[in-house]
């Protein structure tokens, strides 16, 4: 019997029949043709939002979740489902009002508490994501996810204790919970306790070994642990479970980076493939072609400038040619409109300039030098005054030979790696996202074999590089490093500096102390001045030259000086920062 033929209740029965079995198009066909007998059908317009949420037609969705909210103005599932989709769409301010109107149908829903704290979590609302998980704990004080996504933004306010303690509440309710594991082997990870980190990591795995993040934060333990073999094996494992996981990538790109067994295409390939999944992650989720995408606005002006250069210099990228013929006009009418922070692209936009934006294209480097470090420097010497130092801070003009200064800077202008993207308008490049080659590597090797007294047996721990907007005029905050010896140099030519006597870093003679937590050494400046006021502190200041480095404990607390470079892009101040053992927690 034909389906048109049936009453209007079997119709709605096998259409959900359909939808339940995953047959989207004969569900939707059902769903549509009984929204134009009954228009106004709830439970129809429902029904068929939740269908076109799952076949990701987003738009769809949330229009018709709209009008279920209209016909049934009460039903509190409804509001929630159209925040969700709205959400999904980038709608941000209806989502939160449509989360609200489900909460203030539905107090203490845990399933609208945790999408609305996560929205507020995205949305950097901290302070507004906790109050809302604590106010849904009231009515569900074992609520597991509650529980753990109230521990992750804790995490990200720098309280770990306190998340510590909201993790091992949501572990009292659920004990073999892989998710909660994973996070509290995260957590105790970050507080310094590795042995317990490595212990509930393991617990996770041993319960659910096809649970990949479980398998993340194994090896984050191990790295700490300095069982960097073991570390590797952890990190591939989650890779063979999930092959597209970020942090596994990641984790595995930055181990085998202070692997001193790992060889240098080893090293450089992790990088290249978690580069390559990161952009995968961000420009081709299937959801982007109709929601499109919010792209922060400093960081675009840079990819629109990085494009024109290579096109000037005669490189070939794919999809360069389709993103100028587009970019240059969002990004002009975006700053003639004054937007600020962000630009936001259609899926019609983001598609034409997708090919470039996702492309992890590196400028090819040499395989090695004769030289990185100026040959005519004297290593020993600089040796012997930096250990002299008190404290340890070492100035060193002429720190590059002439052909490797010039291929960090065309390396620097040419590839695609400038993706980490910062408040103050700078943007980072990191060694386990593709930001490394051949010469980056025989840097570290070097170092090691002219200054052996310093650098003794530490791991190549970190490696990264910044680049400022031009308009910038206040860089890094005050902080101190994970690490026992700080190494960051300079590539941008003096010409571009405005200001020669700034422009660089500022080094205090005195280290953050042993006990203070990675939150308060990296990110609370109120408490850091606080304690260099109250310890006397002294300030090194070091401007800015091209090809100088300044080597020093990472411990000690520091800064970028103002920073003020002529508006071009091969005028963007750019420093590289390598970290060489480990120290602080």
């Amino acid at each position: 019997m034909s389906a048109s033929r049936l009453a209007p209740a079997q119709q709605m029965q096998l259409a959900v029949h359909f939808h339940s079995h995953g047959q989207l198009d004969e569900a939707r066909a059902l769903y549509e043709s009984l929204l134009q007998q009954f228009p106004a059908e709830f439970a129809v317009l429902h029904h068929l939002g939740m269908l076109e949420t799952q076949a990701q037609r987003t738009d769809q969705a949330a229009g018709h979740f709209a009008r279920a909210t209209q016909i049934d103005p009460q039903n509190a599932d409804a509001w929630n489902n159209l925040a969700y989709t709205l959400q999904q769409l980038e709608r941000d301010a209806e989502a939160l009002q449509a989360y609200g109107r489900a909460l203030a149908l539905k107090p203490g829903d845990a399933d609208v508490a945790v999408n609305l704290g996560l929205l507020h979590k995205r949305l950097q609302q901290l302070p507004q994501a906790i109050e809302v998980f604590d106010a849904a704990l009231e009515f569900h004080p074992r609520h597991v996810a509650l529980l753990t996504n109230r521990g992750n933004v804790l995490q990200q306010l720098g309280r770990s204790a306190e998340a510590l303690d909201s993790y091992q509440q949501a572990l009292a309710a659920a004990p073999d919970n892989p998710v909660v594991l994973s996070n509290l082997a995260n957590v105790l990870r970050e507080l310094a306790r590795y042995d317990e980190a490595l212990r509930h990591a393991d617990h996770a795995t041993q319960a659910h070994p096809r649970h990949a993040p479980a398998w993340v934060e194994r090896g984050g333990a191990l790295k700490m642990l300095d069982r960097t073999a073991d570390a590797v094996g952890s990190y591939e494992k989650a890779l063979a479970l999930a092959p597209e996981l970020l942090s596994a990538h990641t984790g595995l790109a930055a181990t085998v980076l202070s692997d001193e067994v790992a060889q240098t295409p080893r090293v450089i390939g992790a990088g290249q493939a978690s580069l390559t999944a990161y952009l995968r992650a961000t420009y081709q989720a299937p959801a982007l072609k109709q929601a499109g995408l919010a792209l922060g606005l400093s960081r675009f002006k840079h990819d629109v400038q990085q494009a024109q250069w290579l096109r000037e210099h005669g490189h070939e990228v794919p999809g360069l040619d389709a993103f100028l013929d587009t970019g240059p006009a969002l990004l002009q009418t975006a700053l003639e409109q004054g937007a600020a922070g962000a630009l936001r692209v259609s899926g019609a936009e983001l598609a034409r300039m997708q090919p470039f934006l996702s492309a992890p294209w590196l400028l090819p480097m040499p395989a090695s030098l004769p030289h990185v470090l100026h040959p005519d420097n004297d290593w020993r010497a600089l040796e012997d005054r930096y250990l002299a130092g008190t404290p340890e801070i070492l100035t060193i003009d002429r720190f590059l030979s002439e052909p490797a200064l010039q291929a960090f800077q065309a390396f620097a202008h040419a590839s695609r790696v400038w993706h980490g993207e910062y408040a103050r308008n700078y943007l980072g490049a990191f060694a386990n996202r593709g930001f490394s080659s051949p010469l980056h590597l025989q840097l570290a090797r070097e170092l090691r074999q002219r200054m052996p007294r310093v650098f003794k047996d530490y791991r190549l721990t970190q490696l990264w590089g910044f680049k400022y907007e031009p308009s910038t005029t206040k860089g890094i905050n005050v902080h101190a490093d994970f690490a026992k010896v700080n190494l960051n140099f300079w590539i941008a030519p003096d010409a571009h500096n405005l200001d020669p006597d700034s422009g660089g870093l500022k080094v205090y003679d005195v280290p953050a102390p042993a006990e203070w937590s990675f939150e308060q050494y990296n990110a609370d400046s109120v408490l850091i001045y606080d304690f260099l006021q109250r310890h006397g502190a002294r300030c090194v200041t070091v401007p800015h030259r091209c090809n100088r480095a300044v080597l020093f404990n990472s411990a000690l607390l520091h800064e970028t000086d103002t920073v003020r470079f002529v508006d071009r892009y091969e005028g963007r101040r750019v420093n590289m920062t390598y970290l060489f053992g480990q120290q602080l927690r």
